[in-house]
This record gives structure tokens, C-alpha cells and sequence, in this order.
């Protein structure tokens, strides 16, 4: 029971997070959503895993990186959250729960017999006929759930004339007054399942892109401030870890994440004139850097 309710309040703060960042969500258009391509809950584990030494260089970002979205960043924990959130909402959603054929099988014996138990006090004048012709019957599970609902409010309502006159007990009619609410909120659920798989859909994806494009835009500024140290992959690891990587001409041949395409200079092009590489072979990408940092403005222009 306590890691039920243990469970029961982490989803009441996930949700309260979730709601937290809505209106985050729904500054997002549709045709800028991107598509889920990755494993969502390794994401988030990522991502919540690196926020401490993420967020340890945020001074530097304010001060280095004016143009830097820091209110945003300052969400990235509640970002990875929601994401969970609705990745667990599109689950439920997606997937029929796992006791669905468990559920109906207990409220189908839950029907036959408390419905032949109710008859037998028919003949003890304890119970009416008027009152189990209201059952509607045992094709459908929510007929059969229904059924459950009437039957077990039908005889706790006179428990005080029917106690000891029946095998069942007021724990049993707890019981199956319980099975037979969960069997109509699986039914339910299930009768609202396309346009709950739209809205659902709908939010993880926006979920997902508020959450990558803050991580990236994280990824981006570290890599900036950290450029001597060339330590980001360390502090914020890519969430693509099958992403192509571009490979630098003098390492060997090594990859190098977010490095930028080498620049082939047409035929005849003198060394150091424009269109073409620096005398020595010195990388343009140092140059640009240094330009960069220079002009003081930093990845975020």
C-alpha cells in the first residue's frame, strides 16, 4: 500500500509539473514538431542525470551568452518531466492496460454470483423482481460491469435484512463494486480512445520538442564556453548517440559531433584568398571561432 500511494503522489507532482509547462506546449505550431526518433525514457533519465553539472556553468551563460534563452533553460527539469508525464499518458492511451482481461473475467463471476444470490432472496421476499429487471444482461462488458454496480448497491442496501441469509459478505461487495468501476473506466477508456490518442499524441510531441530543442540549445552554449576544453559530450551528452558525425580532415579521421562540413575550394584558388583554405592549412573553423568570440555574441545571434 505505501509504494501504491508512493506512486499515486509522484504522478499528482508529475501532473502538477505537466500543467506547469502547458502553456509552454502550446506555443509550439504543428508544423514545427518534431517526430519522436529516440528512446523517450533513456531521454529523460539523460537529461535529468546531467542537469547538475549543466546547470553549474549557467552564471557563465548569463554573462557570456547574452542572447542566450536562460528562462527557458531554467525549465529544462520541468521540460524532461512533463515529457515523461505524457509519454506515460500516450502509453495508457496506446496500450490496453495490463489486468483489462483479468478485470472482465472477475466481474463476469462478480455478476453470475451476486445475480444468483439476489434470486435466491426473491424467494425470501428480501429482494424484488422489479428490481433485477433494471440488470441489463450479460453480453458487453459494460452490461456485465453495469450489472456488477446494481447488484452490489442493490444489496447493500439491505444489507441489515439480508446479512447472514447470504454466503456473500460486505468485503465481497466491496470487492466487486471496485472491479466492476475499474471495468468501466477500461470501457471507457476505450470508447474515447481515437480522440484521446490524438490529444495525447499531440502533447508528447510537443512535450518532446520543448525538450530537445532546450537540451540542444544547452548543448549548443556548452560547447561554446567549453571550446579549449572540448568537454561537452562529458557534461551533456548527445541524445542522438547513432547521429551521423562529421569527420575532421586532421585527427586522423576521427568524428567529431556538430563539427561543420570542410570547405572545398574550387580549382586553381590561391591559398588564403577568399573561397579558399588559409595559408599553413590553418582550420577556417578556428578562424570563425575566434571571429566569434571576438564579436562577443556567441552561438545564440
Amino acid at each position: 500500500m505505501d509504494d501504491v500511494v508512493k506512486g499515486l503522489g509522484d504522478e499528482a507532482l508529475a501532473n502538477a509539473v505537466f500543467e506547469r509547462v502547458r502553456a509552454d506546449l502550446a506555443t509550439l505550431n504543428k508544423d514545427e514538431l518534431l517526430q519522436v526518433n529516440l528512446d523517450i525514457s533513456a531521454a529523460v533519465a539523460t537529461v535529468l542525470g546531467v542537469l547538475p553539472e549543466v546547470r553549474a556553468l549557467r552564471d557563465q551563460m548569463v554573462k557570456e551568452l547574452p542572447t542566450f534563452n536562460i528562462v527557458q533553460f531554467d525549465k529544462l527539469e520541468d521540460y524532461a518531466v512533463a515529457l515523461s508525464f505524457a509519454q506515460a499518458r500516450f502509453l495508457a492511451a496506446t496500450q490496453p492496460p495490463d489486468d483489462f482481461v483479468e478485470i472482465a473475467d472477475q466481474a463476469a463471476k462478480a455478476r453470475e454470483r451476486l445475480l444468483a444470490e439476489a434470486r435466491a432472496l426473491v424467494h425470501h421476499n428480501l429482494v424484488s423482481e422489479a428490481e433485477l429487471a433494471q440488470l441489463k444482461g450479460a453480453n458487453g462488458y459494460k452490461n456485465v460491469a453495469t450489472d456488477v454496480m446494481v447488484l452490489t448497491t442493490l444489496m447493500q442496501a439491505k444489507w441489515q435484512q439480508i446479512q447472514g441469509k447470504t454466503p456473500t459478505t460486505v468485503e465481497d461487495l466491496d470487492q466487486a463494486s471496485r472491479v466492476a468501476t475499474r471495468l468501466l473506466r477500461i470501457v471507457g477508456l476505450r470508447e474515447q480512445g481515437p480522440a484521446q490518442v490524438a490529444e495525447v499524441t499531440d502533447l508528447r510531441l510537443r512535450a518532446f520538442t520543448l525538450l530537445i530543442r532546450t537540451y540542444d540549445d544547452a548543448r549548443r552554449a556548452i560547447t561554446y564556453l567549453r571550446a579549449e576544453e572540448d568537454d561537452v559530450d562529458s557534461i551533456a551528452p548527445s541524445l542522438h548517440p547513432g547521429r551521423p558525425r562529421r569527420r575532421s580532415p586532421d585527427d586522423g579521421g576521427t568524428d567529431v559531433p556538430g563539427a561543420p562540413p570542410p570547405v572545398v575550394a574550387a580549382p586553381g584558388t590561391p591559398p588564403g584568398s577568399a573561397g579558399g583554405p588559409p595559408p599553413g592549412g590553418a582550420p577556417l573553423v578556428a578562424a570563425a571561432s575566434k571571429a566569434t568570440s571576438l564579436d562577443n555574441k556567441g552561438p545564440f545571434v
